[in-house]
């Protein structure tokens, strides 16, 4: 079986919208500044994108695109989530939040959590961060045998796995 690669060897579709609906914030208060387009220079600098992806972005800079219609082709989770971020940072590039930037930004907030269970997002979260600490905590403590003659490293394994299925073998 052949190990898959990590290097990101291409832009795929919803990395390439998010990096569109970048330049559609830049556009919100009806100028590109200059900061704004080193940003996105700088960003297209570091990533392989396509001769084609290349041009269409270089476009959008001079032509306002509907970031609605951009969003929609963003299907990664990841870049969903992003999005909001780097827009943020985007309307600030000026030094400036204009109302329009304003306004686009929490709208493209509310349409990139809509439909999320955010209760359930932040109890996973929580979860998660709670079986880590209580792993951490433990082995910090040297409760659980982790080296020595008792010591089989798949015992380890298990009980750091079972620990995050909030299962304690160990407790007292």
């Amino acid at each position: 079986m052949s190990q898959p690669n990590f290097i990101e060897d291409h832009v795929s579709t919803s990395k390439f919208y998010m990096l569109r609906c970048l330049i559609a914030v830049a556009h919100a208060d009806g100028i590109v500044c200059d900061e704004e387009r080193a940003y996105m220079a700088a960003l297209m600098n570091r990533i392989p994108l396509t001769e084609e992806q290349r041009a269409t972005l270089e476009s959008d800079l001079d032509t306002e695109q509907d970031i609605s219609l951009l969003l929609a082709h963003i299907n990664d989770p990841k870049y969903r989530s992003q999005v909001v971020y780097f827009a943020r940072l985007m309307a600030y590039k000026d030094g400036n939040l204009s109302p329009s930037e304003d306004d686009l930004l929490k709208k493209l907030h509310i349409t990139v959590v809509d439909g999320l269970d955010m209760e359930a997002i932040r109890k996973e979260a929580h979860d998660a961060v709670q079986a880590d600490l209580q792993i951490h905590d433990i082995t910090i403590n040297n409760h659980r045998p982790m080296k020595g003659e008792h010591f089989i490293p798949w015992m380890q394994w298990l009980d750091e796995f079972l620990l995050k299925m909030g299962i304690d073998l160990l407790r007292d």
